[in-house]
């Protein structure tokens, strides 16, 4: 008999408990754990297809246990046919993965190009799901074994579509190699053992996939291939753990190569070194190895662990034979108020002596008055008490004291669509909720130089020196498209918004101009259908 789908036979089967049930069942957990764990971290590359293919992989070993623990051939084959949605789309996800983890801002593909990615998974599932029709995936021959490991096991009768079916997944998982040998090629030095274990990680499922189909190897009487995939991603999210690789680093990355010219340094919240540009690693005279506490690093470390401790002390630490004083400039990493760690340049001022020196001084006296600013803005007064962003007082402030230093500078303003409608509907609660996370949503979209300001009831106002209208737009745009898929203060559907945006040839940086301009052309977003951004005219 060709296998086909058959529910009902799972219904009469009598289902039978598997030497490997309690292994499974812990791993799939393990796996779901580390979804909710990867998904309520801070954002990072390849956040949301890394947790699908922990689910995937979950949901691949429950399907194979309940398949083993059926003893009726016909709900066998039916879970067998069934399990090919998520053997078929795991190897695929996993070429997601770590193409997106590979790259720091991910751009969303073409819909055209997301449908040539899916299209051939979706042909194969197709092919499979209706073998009854053509019995080109399993043949007629398919029958029961003797007991296995106590329980009788499926003998499948290989047609040309499962090697086809075989086939797709070893090629994704060629090109998921491929991005894995570029990720080892392209990390530091330092950071190359994470890579080389999880390339060799990967072989395992490989390993047991063709021990299972040429030399009929099981594992507890089962094909191991699921465990061992979800043996890699247990893996791969304890080497991710080690390594912070989903929070501190990521954050740190562009900072890092912005500083290359002076030592720069990542230490995490325990003090240890992530990470170490060259300049930093040949004023330590080695290479220490990464991870290690900031005081082993020799010529500098114990120095500089001191002034980092000593928040109070002088800027500057003297090191080496003969003598060189560095200035230490450090950045806290993430939430200024729960800081991953800290960013650390060391800027050589032993010798005075060009421009560049001068251009770090008047820097560092920029940032100074800025924070002075920052820290009177800090007043309830400047405050929304809301969202927590400065109110209109503050974007007054701001105008008179930054604009005039800055030779290009965009005004946005922004109007959430149907405001009024959320609170009939939801209650003024649920209003304010949308706000505070609209605000929070804003915070982490913005440059450090730029500016978000609340100034109206559902009117929020970004201020953008230094980028034109149309990169302004761009910006607005990718914002519009992330919150389009984002409910907003735990609404079932999501919130967008209209903007206007202007620029000194609109309206010059004289504040009320700049409003005015931007107001009109949000106007024209919100007449012609809201969700879009138009331009000062």
């Amino acid at each position: 008999m060709t296998p086909s789908l058959d529910f009902l036979a799972c219904t009469r089967t009598v289902w039978q408990a598997t030497p490997d049930m309690t292994l499974r069942v812990v791993t799939a957990g393990g796996l779901v754990v580390l979804a909710a764990w990867a998904l309520g971290r801070r954002p990072f590359s390849g956040q949301r297809s890394f947790a699908v293919l922990c689910g995937a992989l979950a949901l691949w070993l429950m399907i194979s246990l309940a398949e083993n623990a059926a003893p009726d051939i016909g709900c066998k084959t039916t879970l067998g046919l069934v399990g090919w949605s998520v053997v078929l789309l795991q190897p695929a996800l996993w070429t997601l993965f770590l193409y997106q983890y590979l790259h720091t801002k991910p751009h969303e593909p073409p819909w055209r190009l997301r449908w040539l990615y899916a299209a051939p998974t979706l042909v194969l599932l197709a092919l499979a799901l209706s073998n009854s029709a053509h019995g080109l995936w399993y043949g007629p021959a398919t029958a029961l074994t003797p007991p296995i490991a106590g329980l009788p096991r499926a003998r499948y009768d290989y047609g040309p579509l499962f090697y086809a079916g075989v086939a797709s997944g070893y090629a994704w998982m060629m090109l998921a190699y491929a991005l894995a040998l570029r990720g080892l090629r392209t990390t530091p030095p330092g950071r190359r053992r994470q890579w080389a274990a999880f390339l060799v990680l990967m072989t395992v499922p490989l390993a047991a996939n063709y021990a299972f189909l040429r030399h009929g190897w099981r594992l507890f009487g089962a094909d191991p291939t699921s465990l061992a995939f979800s043996f890699v991603m247990v893996g791969f999210g304890w080497l991710a753990t080690r390594s912070q690789v989903f929070s501190l680093v990521p954050v740190a990355t562009q900072a890092l190569f912005t500083h290359l010219p002076d030592p720069v340094l990542v230490i995490d919240a325990d003090g240890r070194v992530l990470e170490a540009n060259r300049a930093a690693q040949a004023l330590a005279g080695v290479a220490p190895t990464l991870g290690s506490p900031l005081a082993a690093w020799p010529v500098f470390g114990q120095a500089l662990e001191r002034r980092l401790q000593d928040t109070a002390g002088n800027a500057l630490i003297t090191i080496g034979a003969p003598e060189r004083q560095f200035e230490v400039h450090v950045e806290p990493l993430g939430e200024p108020r729960r800081p991953l760690g800290l960013l650390v340049q060391l800027h050589d001022v032993t010798e005075r002596e060009s421009e560049r020196r001068h251009s770090v001084q008047r820097l560092a006296e920029r940032l100074a008055e800025n924070e002075a600013e920052r820290d009177q803005w800090r007043d309830q007064a400047m405050r929304d008490a809301l969202t927590g962003l400065w109110n209109r007082r503050a974007l007054e402030q701001w105008f008179e004291r930054e604009a005039r230093s800055h030779a290009v500078l965009t005004l946005a303003l922004l109007d959430l669509d149907h405001f009024k409608r959320i609170n009939d509907d939801h209650g003024h609660a649920a209003g304010d909720a949308v706000l505070r996370d609209f605000a929070a949503e804003l915070r982490t979209s913005v440059r450090a130089g730029d500016a978000v300001f609340r100034v109206g009831g559902e009117e929020f106002v970004l201020v953008l020196p230094g980028l034109d209208v149309a990169m302004a737009e761009q910006r607005l745009a990718l914002l519009q498209a992330h919150l389009g898929e984002r409910p907003l203060g735990g609404l079932p559907r999501p919130t967008g918004f209209s903007a206007g945006v202007a620029d000194a040839a609109a309206g010059g940086f004289d504040l009320p101009q700049l409003l005015q301009a931007a107001d009109e052309a949000l106007y024209r977003a919100k007449a012609e259908g809201r969700g879009r951004t138009r331009r000062a005219a």
